[in-house]
């Protein structure tokens, strides 16, 4: 019988572009498989342009968070709606539903159209929200660890929707009306230009936005190159941003034809225009994503609150150009006063990238303060990024090397085909000696929530003994967090049992405390397990990843 998938995502325009892969890695699991997408109804038109869809079934999202937040509608209403609205969807018997939106609401849908194999948020017996699959609870969690992070978004949401496949680059459908658009718009305007740069000088977030007076000076250097011409996207919300930009770049001798598109393209258009140029010059975007899905190179400008191993261009053939600042990337929910790191990336260096991308110049050389990322596949299949100018401090180099294979093998259970470290970490005698108080802490941890477990299985229940005992365990844990969440070699596998003591996701006192067993044991065994791999020689540790078996992870279903 053919499988039925349902994946729920309803955020933004690059979201959505970047869950290609998925679609992709479901067909190689179930060939015939039917893949039906919820989004948002404002970006309908984008989810058209994905391939392998069965049906876009959109709603008005928007308007129903409104309604929540001001209450204009009782909760009574609002359920009805929903309940009504979902009714197709809860009688379709889904085999897994993917909700790849990160919020309590959807979380609930997903849970009342239910499927045997639920993915995401997903709604506990109570209502709260937990997090099915290691993969996607680990996207939840990103923001506590992703200083160590190399995994990219479009991976997260294919191995977490899926599992370990191909590769598959992003893609997206050129609708046939955007093209002759797209033609007819440059053709018309000039027949000089060889070489078409798409501009995109905002951004939907002013913290993750390179300066407009930069983007002017760096196409007027472009445009001393002959055959090169500029089209500017965006939105209209943009226009002072591009006319600042356009009148840097005119005071600084650009000479180049400007053609401005912004706020006067569809989404058809918009994509025949990219797909028409040879480059686009970018910050982190939708409109980016687009572009590499219809086969342009980018130059990603990376800078606030933006990380690119998380969302810069996916697959081969992108740059990266990344400020190099103790503070960078900021926090999400962080208000800059500076925004300095903006001005450590030069306008004529990033020009003669965008040269070097045409294959109209060398790889240019760089200033001090900045990294320049080549993008790329691994040896395990999946995207990633290269540094070919600046350097990284050591420690965080050598632990997001190691924690990107530590998860690959823990989440997916089959070895990474990644180097290891062939030197000892930075840190490691420190690492040593802390993880050796540090895994002496967990095993008292585990036994003592055990003890719980046989607590709650005494008749009579002994109410008081159990609630000392909670209390007593919660305070042991609360006190070893800080130190345990402080260091390289033990943060990462503290945030992910803080997610499996959350995900409670069953009913009675003692599966929760059997549950809660689970999530200490796990956490004892991967910091023991990090432990050893520290203490081995490179050769000794790949011996090892070969002849012992990997660490059960959460449940994925």
């Amino acid at each position: 019988m053919k499988k039925q998938v349902l994946i729920i995502n309803v955020t933004r325009m690059g979201d959505l572009i970047q869950t290609g892969p998925l679609l992709s890695r479901l067909r190689e699991e179930w060939p015939d498989v039917a893949i039906d997408l919820v989004v948002d109804r404002s970006f309908a038109p984008t989810a058209a342009l994905l391939t392998g869809l069965r049906q876009v079934i959109s709603c008005d999202f928007t308007r129903l968070l409104d309604d929540c937040r001001t209450r204009s509608k009782s909760l009574v209403t609002l359920m009805q709606e929903m309940t009504t609205w979902a009714a197709p969807l809860r009688a379709a018997r889904y085999d897994r539903i993917v909700n790849l939106t990160f919020t309590r609401q959807t979380g609930l849908l997903a849970s009342y159209i239910g499927a045997p194999d639920l993915r995401g948020i997903t709604a506990a017996p109570d209502g709260g929200p937990i997090v099915q699959n290691p993969w996607l609870s680990y996207f939840t969690d990103l923001h506590r660890h992703r200083r160590f992070n190399r995994f990219n978004l479009v991976d997260l949401y294919a191995m977490g929707g899926s599992g370990h496949g191909s590769f598959s680059p992003l893609s997206v459908a050129v609708p046939a009306d955007g093209s002759d658009w797209a033609d007819d718009f440059l053709r018309s305007q000039t027949t000089t230009v060889r070489r078409w740069i798409a501009v995109q000088i905002g951004a939907s977030d002013v913290m993750k936005a390179w300066r407009p007076e930069y983007f002017g000076r760096t196409m007027a250097h472009l445009s001393r190159h002959p055959n090169v011409g500029f089209a500017l996207i965006g939105t209209a919300a943009e226009a002072e941003s591009i006319e600042l930009a356009k009148t840097t770049y005119r005071a600084a001798g650009g000479a180049a034809p400007i053609l401005d598109a912004s706020g006067r393209t569809t989404l058809h258009q918009l994509v025949g225009l990219l797909s028409h140029c040879q480059l686009l010059l970018t910050n982190d975007t939708g409109p980016m994503h687009l572009a590499v899905g219809v086969g342009t190179p980018v130059i990603d400008l990376s800078v606030g609150h933006v990380d690119h191993n998380e969302t810069g261009p996916y697959g081969p053939g992108h740059w990266v150009v990344q400020p190099d600042l103790a503070c960078s990337p900021c926090g999400f929910d962080q208000i800059c006063a500076h925004h300095a790191c903006k001005d450590r990336l030069i306008p004529e260096e990033v020009a003669n990238l965008c040269l070097h991308a045409l294959g109209l110049g060398p790889f240019p050389s760089w200033s001090v303060g900045l990294r320049v990322y080549q993008s790329s596949v691994d040896a395990d299949g999946l995207g990633s990024f290269i540094l070919r100018s600046g350097q990284v401090e050591s420690g965080i180099a050598w632990y997001a090397s190691f924690w990107r294979r530590f998860w690959y093998e823990d989440f997916t259970g089959k070895l990474s085909q990644l180097t290891p470290n062939l030197e000892p970490a930075p840190d490691q005698e420190h690492a040593l000696s802390w993880m050796r108080e540090a895994v002496q802490s967990l095993r008292q941890l585990e036994k003592h929530a055990m003890h719980i477990v046989g607590l709650t299985k005494r008749h009579p229940l002994p109410a008081s003994h159990l609630k000392q005992e909670q209390s007593l365990l919660r305070r042991e844990r609360e006190q070893l967090l800080p130190r345990m969440m402080a260091h390289s070699a033990t943060g990462p596998p503290t945030v992910a049992m803080i997610r499996d003591i959350h995900n409670d996701d069953v009913v009675g006192l003692t599966p929760l405390a059997d549950r809660h067993v689970k999530a200490y044991r796990r956490w004892h065994q991967r910091v023991a397990l990090v432990q050893e791999l520290l203490s081995a020689a490179p050769a000794h540790i790949e011996k090892r990843r070969r002849s012992v078996p990997m660490i059960p992870s959460a449940a994925v279903g």
